[in-house]
């Protein structure tokens, strides 16, 4: 659905990774305990399904902020690390860093 939505970027692997939280902090509403120790089969699935609804809605909105990050050239990470460069000059200065300027370059 998300390379649907998103054909610029397609799919792109480890978005699972983003939705995880998402589906704890959902499934914590309805189940107690440690996390290793929950079953969604406990829960009904109309329930399941709002979970899933919630979990979608919530990782499309963080993909729609982050979009540009996995598209070719990457140019919402390249903005970022411009922007790490421009932090460790401001607090540095010249050398202290020359270790992360250096693979920053």
């Amino acid at each position: 659905m998300k390379a649907i939505r998103h054909p610029a970027s397609g799919y792109v692997q480890g978005i699972n990774d983003l939705a995880t939280p998402f589906l704890v902090f959902f499934l914590s509403e309805y189940l107690e305990g440690i996390v290793d120790n929950w079953s969604n089969l406990d829960l009904p699935l109309e329930k399941i399904s709002n979970i899933e609804a919630d979990c979608y809605w919530c990782l499309s909105k963080l993909l729609d902020g982050m979009q540009d990050h996995y598209t070719f050239a990457q140019p919402g990470i390249q903005r970022l690390v411009f922007k790490l460069k421009e932090l460790i000059r401001r607090i540095d200065g010249d050398s202290r860093y020359e270790i992360p300027r250096k693979l920053l370059d």
